[in-house]
């Protein structure tokens, strides 16, 4: 350690709580300031012992709040102090000034300010500035800022202070160093947010420094010229052009050639950053007035500014050379982004900021290419002028400088490259440019590499929005593409320039400006250039052997740009059609004989393609459904794709016996099949017997499952009430009908006793023994129930499990017993995984098309055998998937659509209020069970997984459950009456409030009369709620009592999500009732004025206070096993 005679001494002397008599004796400051100087000392020196570091540290930090502060740091602020002691008492003054405690008027802010400026006088006299620390100077300089800004009223006040200072400045190069930080302090707190600067006060500082600014920059100019070459001065020279930036005008600098001065800086390396952020500052506003005032001076400087383009060389690049050359790009795009009025005014400065972003285009780097890809859209939307939008007397000639074949379109698809090929001979590259490449995306991969070249794919496509205004460039763009292919392909000849990469990026390219086409207006030669190119696509033959890779691109750009189909059809009729068979010929000659990923994926693209382009494919419609129902028999796999392709082709019809005989035409076969296949999976022991033996019935059922799934779901009716009423989907008492509706009938009842069957014989409830057909042979169907597949765990996976997670551990987490096929056990829980999501999706599919052609009173007896009967029986995931995907199709935010609502009303309120109590149950039995020590009876390396599962599992089901309640509440469910009937006009309902407290759950009754209040039970337009006052909980009472018992229990569960969720609904409750039967976020001044509002007080405190003080009371408490 340090001798003793060098440690601080007296750290144990007199304490800052001492009184202020005692601190008035300026003997006992002296000491003090004295003490506090060893203790700034002490905390700068590494052989500080860490007793006496903390005993200095409590010294300093109380220092600032005491009342002597400001006398403490006046004894130490004098030149025979430490560096340390010096640089806190400066802090200290400056926090004083700013915090309004040096007072402008007394006599001791006067001392002071006299002092801080003899210090530099002194410095300036002796000449010995060098040996005060730069860390020193730069805070005595601030601390005179803050005093002058302050505590004065300068410069009104202080007159002499500028001129002396700048007069000081011409001693030495520190002292001119030292008079420019006074000037960039000042700045610097003129646009901070103190809220100690009057707006008066601000604003006339701001004056000052505008109208001095010359005096100001003639004096830098002056010290530059007689100090060059110091590395102090020029720094502060440029970081006070840059801190000025936000006061001074940009002419100001000019005029005092600091745009000179700056750019001679760029070549000093530990300067270029500030300097290029100087200009940025100067550049990033609204420079129009700049321009009126010096418009010649002004367009050389931003001519300079563009161009630093030239600066920007990527031969033996560094590090800090690159991050240089970013902030040049950065500097011309917030000059364009903040000055598009300024280039609509001035031509020459679009050539030029254009002609820079091309440059900049051609650097090999994807952050540079984003960046000067963001200045082009600016540029072209100026000067491109819409000829539908132009005065017709102003015709505004192109620009010349747009060379869009020879030059933007060849860098746009350099830039759309993922990686650019070594074969690339579109336009020249500089030697070494992939490899520049690859340096520059190490360097850009730290920051966010994908999203850098996301966002140059979106600026891609803004350059071609911009160019669609002028129908000729667009036609020009479609034609570089089309003699681009060939070339990319090694078809044109030669064999040069081939590459699969470059395929991508062409194609790329093409799918970025397809889609703006019919924005253009640009009539039949757009079109035409859009079939040529379409046919060009298609007739492209592999002659570099890339194999699948390229039949997959292929069909990708085919499933993207399928919408342009729809504007050949609008010019060009008879060549559309020939196109789409063309089109769709591909796509199945892909089906029949490619391989698996290949047929996925072109089944993919017919979907996208009869989505996106409905117009083109009305006319050949009856000519590929019946060419895609033939393939439908002999598809070896992935028919439910095929099946959505077709019945989204048949909605292009808009015609409902048309889409009804397509339907029927492309089902029939499978129906057939259904009803066949149906008889031996019509019992629990038939199923469980399937799946130990030969799978392939039900691998059957499952392929069958997912075509109705699909066609069920890709069944629309029009949304357009007048097509709808032309096309034949209206009946004729009101509401609307689905063309799928028969075929629906008659998979419906199967369905329901398929999955009735399939509970039966699988219970995935893993906390109680097998029973029923599964008990009897619980060995066998052990591996299978008690474990869960691998999709199903990464379901139940969050995205921070996924990344800690090791890869495979889904085969890893429930191992196949010991002597089992592994690979059939596998197999076998991936199909009753499969098999059980489908079939809740196909059924909650079923119920959403419109008159599911059932029965009102069979229906919801079939689905509660089916379902609700089982619900006590199932794996907690495996109930949050029937929520999610069959109770939240019939019973969420508008339910069964407008026509099925009669049916869809009564349904609901036949199964909710079975529904909500078993599934509430079941998750709270979950709950309970999760907290047993012993756990289940399972053992071996099961045990951790089956409980995580379990207990994410029952997290996800809660929360869907209780979101089902809380949005059953707030939207009102489907209306109860009859199509048609205007909702909101029936009485009140009679509340039921049921709570749960320590005695167990208690009900209230509230009152049965009255009506709506003033309202009359309509929501209001503009409040964003439903319509309520009828409806699901106005004719179903024991809906409405179902749902306060679910959102009650949901309320003790050890999950924050789920009772936050529970108390939303609680407090949607209460607004209804208090409401008189609307559905609100919260209650109006009209709700609280009613007649009936004091008799709904009751009912409501009953329904959600009580609740809530019941969990205030006994929160639940924290979930094992850190959660």
């Amino acid at each position: 350690g340090p001798p003793a005679a060098s440690r601080p001494a007296g750290l144990g002397g007199p304490s800052l709580g001492a009184s202020g008599g005692a601190m008035a004796d300026q003997g006992a400051a002296a000491i003090f300031a004295g003490q506090v100087a060893l203790a700034t000392e002490a905390l700068q020196d590494p052989r500080t012992s860490p007793q006496e570091r903390q005993a200095a540290n409590e010294l300093v930090v109380r220092v600032p709040e005491h009342p002597h502060a400001v006398e403490i740091a006046a004894q130490l602020a004098g030149p025979e102090r430490p560096p340390a002691a010096r640089l806190f008492a400066f802090r200290l003054l400056v926090v004083a000034a700013s915090e309004g405690r040096l007072q402008a008027q007394a006599p001791q802010t006067a001392q002071l300010r006299e002092a801080l400026l003899n210090m530099v006088r002194q410095h300036a006299s002796d000449g010995d500035l060098s040996k005060v620390p730069a860390f020193v100077r730069e805070k005595l300089m601030q601390a005179l800022a803050a005093v002058a800004i302050f505590s004065s009223d300068w410069p009104s006040s202080w007159p002499q202070l500028q001129a002396e200072l700048l007069e000081l400045g011409r001693r030495s190069p520190l002292h001119a160093a030292m008079a420019l930080t006074f000037f960039r302090n000042v700045s610097e707190t003129l646009q901070s947010d103190s809220s100690r600067l009057s707006p008066q006060r601000r604003k006339a500082l701001q004056g000052h420094l505008v109208e001095t600014s010359g005096e100001v920059f003639a004096a830098l100019g002056s010290f530059i010229r007689a100090f060059p070459g110091s590395p102090e001065l020029d720094r502060m020279a440029v970081l006070l052009a840059q801190e000025l930036a936000g006061i001074v005008p940009v002419t100001k600098f000019l005029a005092g050639d600091l745009d000179t001065f700056l750019h001679q800086k760029l070549a000093d390396s530990a300067l270029q950053i500030e300097v290029l952020r100087t200009f940025s500052e100067w550049l990033a506003r609204d420079i129009a007035k700049d321009l009126r005032d010096a418009p010649e001076r002004m367009k050389q400087f931003l001519c300079g500014i563009c161009d630093l383009v030239n600066f920007c060389r990527a031969e033996s690049l560094s590090a800090e050379e690159y991050e240089a050359h970013k902030s040049v790009a950065m500097l011309i795009r917030d000059f364009v982004e903040c000055n598009k009025p300024s280039l609509d005014r001035h031509g020459d400065l679009q050539a030029k900021a254009y002609q820079s972003a091309v440059q900049l285009l051609r650097y090999p780097s994807v952050f540079i290419q984003a960046e000067a890809a963001s200045i082009i859209p600016h540029v072209l939307k100026v000067a491109i002028v819409d000829p539908r939008k132009a005065p017709a007397s102003e015709p505004k000639p192109p620009p010349t400088w747009l060379r869009l074949k020879e030059e933007l379109l060849p860098l746009l698809f350099l830039c759309t490259h993922r990686q650019i090929p070594q074969s690339f001979d579109v336009l020249p590259l500089p030697p070494g440019f992939q490899r520049s490449m690859e340096f520059t995306s190490e360097l850009d991969a730290e920051e966010d590499l994908p999203g850098i070249q996301q966002t140059l794919k979106g600026r891609t496509v803004e350059i071609i929005q911009a160019l669609t205004v002028a129908p000729a460039r667009i036609v020009e763009s479609l034609e570089f593409v089309h003699e681009l292919l060939p070339r990319v392909l090694g078809t044109a000849g030669d064999g040069r320039g081939a590459s699969f990469a470059s395929v991508d990026a062409a194609l790329g390219l093409a799918e970025r400006i397809l889609p703006h086409i019919k924005g253009a207006g640009a009539g039949a030669g757009a079109a035409q250039a859009c079939g040529v190119l379409l046919m060009g696509v298609l007739r492209a033959n592999d002659c570099q052997g890339w194999g699948p890779d390229f039949e997959l691109r292929r069909l990708e750009f085919l499933g993207r740009a399928a919408g342009v189909l729809d504007l050949l059809a609008e010019e060009m009729r008879e060549d559309a059609n020939a196109l789409v068979v063309q089109v769709f010929g591909h796509l199945f000659s892909v089906v029949e004989g490619g391989g698996k990923d290949l047929r996925t994926k072109a089944l993919y693209a017919a979907i996208g393609v009869c989505k996106a382009a409905p117009k083109a494919i009305r006319p050949v419609l009856d000519a590929i459904v019946t060419k895609a129902a033939g393939l439908l028999a002999s598809a070896a796999d992935n028919q439910h794709v095929l099946c959505e392709a077709l019945v989204a082709a048949s909605t292009a019809a808009q015609n409902f016996a048309q889409q009804q005989t397509l339907l029927q035409n492309l089902l029939g076969n499978l129906v057939s099949r259904w009803g066949g296949l149906l008889g031996g999976l019509a019992s629990p022991e038939r199923l469980a017997a399937k799946l130990l033996g030969d799978r392939a019935d039900l691998e059957a059922a499952l392929q069958l499952v997912r075509c109705f799934e699909a066609c069920f779901r890709a069944s629309t009716v029009p949304t357009d009430p007048a097509i709808a009423g032309a096309g034949g989907f209206l009946r004729e008492g009101g509401g609307s009908q689905n063309p799928a509706n028969e075929v629906v009938s008659l998979v419906l009842p199967g369905l329901l006793g398929l999955l009735r069957a399939f509970h039966g014989a699988f219970p995935s409830d893993v906390t109680r023994p097998l029973v029923g057909p599964a008990g009897i042979a619980a060995e066998s169907l052990r591996p299978y129930l008690l474990a869960l597949d691998g999709e199903e765990l990464k379901a139940l996976t969050s995205s921070l499990d996924s990344k800690a997670k090791e890869e495979g551990a889904e085969e890893k987490a429930f191992p196949p017993p010991a002597g089992a096929d592994p690979e059939r056990i596998l197999q076998g829980r991936h199909l009753l995984c499969s098999l059980r999501l489908h079939l809740y999706k196909c059924l909650g599919a079923a119920l959403a098309i419109q008159g599911a052609g059932l029965p009102n009173a069979e229906l919801p007896a079939q689905l509660g055998t089916a379902v609700l009967e089982s619900t006590e029986y199932v794996h907690p995931y495996h109930l949050e998937l029937q929520l999610r995907h069959v109770w939240f199709a019939l019973c969420g935010l508008g339910g069964v659509p407008t026509a099925g609502e009669a049916l869809n009303a009564s349904l609901a309120g036949a199964l909710l209020p079975r529904l909500l109590p078993a599934a509430a149950h079941t998750l709270d039995r979950y709950w309970h069970w999760l907290q047993l020590p012993e756990g289940h009876l399972a053992a071996g390396s099961e045990e951790t997984a089956l409980r995580w599962a379990m207990c994410t599992g029952t997290v996800m089901a809660s929360r869907t459950l209780v979101e089902l309640g809380a949005s059953l509440v707030a939207h009102g469910g489907p209306a109860a009456g009859p199509a048609g009937t205007k909702r909101g006009a029936g009485p009140e309902p009679p509340m039921k409030a049921e709570s749960t407290d320590a005695s167990g759950p208690r009900r209230s009754r509230g009152p049965r009369k009255g009506r709506a209040g003033p309202a009359g039970g309509h929501a209001e337009a503009g409040d964003g709620a439903a319509e309520g006052g009828s409806g699901l909980l106005t004719a179903f009472p024991d809906v409405l009592e179902a749902i306060q018992g679910t959102l009650c229990v949901a309320a003790r569960w050890q999950d924050a999500k789920a009772i936050g969720h529970a108390l939303i609904g609680m407090r949607a409750v209460a607004v209804r009732i208090l409401s008189g039967g609307e559905a609100h976020q919260t209650l109006r001044e009209s709700h609280a004025a009613a007649v009936e509002a004091t008799e709904r007080c009751l009912p409501a405190l009953q329904v959600a206070l009580r609740p809530v003080v019941s969990l205030c009371q006994s929160l639940p408490a924290p979930p094992p096993g850190g959660g």
